[in-house]
């Protein structure tokens, strides 16, 4: 150990001598990381011989992975081996990764002292290099050597600075650490919402027509927008029913504005189950619809089909893999539909994405495995559903570097895949959907008859979207081989466990983001994430209710004594994040302080908007406090969205013209309406961006309850009313009808029309 030292000092020595060439820098490096690794085996063995058999793996695994990837004693150690020129796990190495009682504590004192010592040189030694990267403007070699320095110094402001790290909830990284974390947490939870949400079915009394045209006694059920028919037992289709909402929720929260759109899903199927002969009768029924190999090989190689009906498309499936298979083949053939891939190598990495987002596993495959066993790495192994061991296998492939290109996966057929393919398309669609969601369908869109190739398809990639798919790779290995601690970030649950502190505030607070995914779900928009606000503006906001409060009950007291200065006592002001980053409301529960903040078109955008993806929930128990300070993103064209969107059921039938924004409560007294009335909910249109004048213009709205018209007032941004630049409102003035169907027909711009030039009316229900 003291050679070591003696070597770093050396170093640092060279280092500081005077400005250095790339040369020197890069022969410097070799040198720390041959010192490096002789100064880390040590440690290893000695923590090995004293059974900290966990301390020596990790010290072996940091070995291989940031000084010497080729070391094969530590590669050994940790249970890899050689496959030609890569290496390879292998799960018949046995690898000790616990730490066990026992031990000479003299020796473990030594050998920790030790640690320390190797910790404080290695962070000199990566410094003076860093600093001479930086020096010499070579900031992607600098900036592995700052990342190396917070390794060793987790809060210094130098390398902080460097890389430009900042927190966010318990996470510290650069800026594309932190877009990466956000959108696991985004992912995370909304997935764990759809999870813990019932969606309403209803038995269906019609028969689906190729059922009934081929003979098979069967059941039906139908949630907001599936119709799902077959030989299970009803609450079973109803369960798939359930599943085929959440997943088409899934797509909406993955995709939201990132297309330069709000999400529009694409194709649209009911689905079929039926038992093994019922699903071979089925498909020979519609055997004019495909040709004699396609008709075999539906039969015979896959256990779900596309067919045409009566009552339109279906997917039709066998039942008998079970009713966990079931639910995996619905939620993988909804998100590919609603994200209307076609080739066969992303249509598999979607598919297990989406279901390892909402199951935390994958169970079936486009086209099944050949084998029951398949060649997952050196050793045999099983391709288990367990979605911990996919990213165990993705990591090592990251760092094998030996797998296909990302390029490729669209021209792959399902056939042919090996194991290693699978494990790609869904680690690369899985990135994919936390850094650049976009890119999946850009990716999907490429083959064509000019684009056969790998090289065609990267070069027109590149074309399309400006994005380089053979850097892409590199940082596809990045994220999977080193970022560990972000991956483990992004899974942490932000509700603390049964037992631990804070879980009761963490669960107020997650009541919230549930009501606030409620409303956006019942919106036909994607649920967002979460995390516990107690920023500036969450916390000012709670400053103000505790005074509020501290007010009323003073001016209470003064009443109650009859004191002349009783209506004296001073209000605290509103502070002005109110309605701009924070929204704030007194009621007993979160789903009536949602309701009081849906009834403004204002917080309605606010809420409701599809671009935003984290909201910031207080755990303050005094009222309820949400932080909308995390920016929304922003579309840059498409058509608008409707409130109450088409079908949507179960929102207000009036409001208060006191609960709306000050400005609309002006428009509406302008037009006759007094102050203290009850009106109808306003029916909103959301852009969800800015439009020029002339266009917001040009917005009009007729509505009908029934076949009769509904006399409202109309308010834009335009107007005055206190609306984002891009939102308008329909406001009744006496509440809707109950039971009465709605048609809302909303008259756009030609500019946002585009070329199909229709905008359809909205039909719904009155509460």
């Amino acid at each position: 150990m003291r050679r070591l030292a003696c070597c770093l000092f050396a170093v640092l020595w060279s280092s500081a001598a005077g400005a250095q060439d790339a040369a020197a820098l890069q022969a410097q490096s070799r040198q720390l990381a041959v010192r490096a690794t002789a100064g880390l085996h040590a440690l290893a063995d000695a923590y090995a011989a004293q059974k900290r058999h966990g301390e020596a793996l990790a010290l072996r695994t940091e070995l291989w992975q940031e000084y010497a990837p080729g070391d094969a004693k530590a590669r050994d150690k940790t249970g890899y081996v050689a496959v030609g020129d890569t290496w390879r796990r292998d799960e018949a190495k046995v690898v000790l990764d616990a730490d066990l009682k026992g031990g000479d504590a003299k020796a473990l004192k030594k050998a920790d002292a030790q640690w320390q010592a190797l910790q404080k040189e290695l962070l000199a030694g990566h410094r003076a290099l860093a600093v001479g990267w930086q020096a010499l403007g070579d900031g992607a070699q600098a900036a592995g050597q700052w990342r190396r320095v917070l390794r060793f110094a987790p809060g210094d402001k130098e390398a902080a600075a460097a890389l430009a790290v900042q927190p966010f909830d318990g996470f510290t990284g650069t800026a594309a650490d932190l877009a990466l974390f956000r959108r696991g947490r985004t992912i995370r939870l909304a997935s764990d919402w759809l999870r813990r949400t019932a969606f309403a079915t209803r038995a269906l009394a019609e028969p689906q027509p190729l059922l009934a045209a081929v003979g098979v006694a069967h059941t039906g059920v139908a949630s907001r927008h599936f119709r799902v028919f077959g030989t299970l037992p009803p609450e079973d289709l109803a369960t798939i029913a359930q599943d085929a909402e959440r997943a088409l929720l899934l797509a909406a929260t993955l995709v939201g504005t990132w297309g330069g759109a709000v999400f529009t899903p694409g194709l649209h199927r009911d689905l079929v189950y039926v038992r093994a002969g019922e699903y071979e009768a089925a498909i020979e029924r519609c055997r004019d619809q495909f040709d004699a190999a396609r008709l075999q090989f539906l039969k015979t190689a896959v256990t779900f089909a596309f067919v045409d009906t009566a009552a339109g498309p279906v997917r039709l499936h066998k039942s008998e893999l079970g009713m966990a298979a079931n639910r995996d083949m619905a939620v993988r053939g909804v998100v590919c539909d609603a994200l209307d891939i076609r080739t066969e190598g992303m249509i598999e990495g979607v598919g297990h994405a989406a279901c390892g987002f909402l199951f935390d596993r994958t169970l079936t495959f486009l086209v099944e495995q050949q084998k029951d066993r398949t060649a997952a790495s050196w050793t045999q192994r099983a391709l288990v559903p367990d979605i911990a061991v996919w990213a165990q296998m993705a990591e090592e492939s990251a760092w094998a570097k030996s797998d296909t290109r990302t390029s490729e996966l669209v021209l792959l057929q399902a056939a042919r895949f090996t194991t290693d393919q699978r494990i790609k398309s869904w680690a690369v669609c899985h990135y994919f959907a936390h850094w650049r969601p976009d890119l999946i369908q850009a990716l999907d869109r490429m083959p064509s008859k000019d684009v056969r190739t790998p090289p065609d398809v990267e070069a027109t990639f590149l074309r399309a979207t400006q994005v380089d798919l053979v850097r892409t790779d590199a940082e596809w290995r990045e994220f999977w081989a080193r970022g560990g601690a972000l991956r483990k970030a992004m899974a942490v649950d932000p509700v603390p466990g049964e037992k631990e502190k804070g879980r009761a505030e963490a669960l107020r607070a997650r009541s919230l983001a549930d009501a606030v995914n409620a409303a956006r779900a019942a919106a036909g928009i994607g649920p967002a994430g979460w995390f516990v606000a107690n920023g500036p503006d969450a916390l000012g906001a709670k400053a103000y209710d505790e005074q509020l409060r501290k007010a009323e009950a003073e001016r209470d007291k003064r009443r109650k004594a009859k004191a002349r200065d009783a209506e004296a006592v001073a209000l605290p002001p509103l502070p002005a994040s109110f309605d701009a980053t924070v929204l704030y409301a007194r009621a007993e529960t979160a789903d009536a302080a949602v309701a009081r903040w849906l009834a403004d078109p204002a917080r309605r955008e606010l809420l409701l908007h599809p671009g935003r993806e984290l909201f910031g929930c207080s755990t303050y128990a005094g009222a309820w406090i949400l932080d909308v300070a995390q920016p929304a993103r922003a579309p840059t064209d498409g058509l608008p969205s409707c409130w109450p969107s088409a079908g949507q059921s179960g929102w207000p039938a009036a409001v208060a013209v006191a609960d709306l924004a000050p400005a609309i409560q002006a428009q509406l007294a302008a037009a006759g309406v007094p102050a203290g009335a009850t009106v109808g909910a306003p029916l909103t249109l959301h852009f969800w961006r800015p439009l020029a004048a002339a266009d917001l213009a040009a917005v009009g709205c007729r509505v009908f309850a029934g076949n009769a018209p509904v006399d409202g007032v109309f308010v834009t941004a335009a107007a005055g009313a206190g609306l984002p630049t891009g939102c308008c409102a329909f406001v009744p003035r006496a509440p809707l009808p109950s039971g009465a169907t709605v048609e809302a027909r909303w008259t756009l711009p030609k500019s946002v029309l585009g070329k199909d030039g229709v905008f359809a009316p909205v039909v719904f229900p009155a509460p």
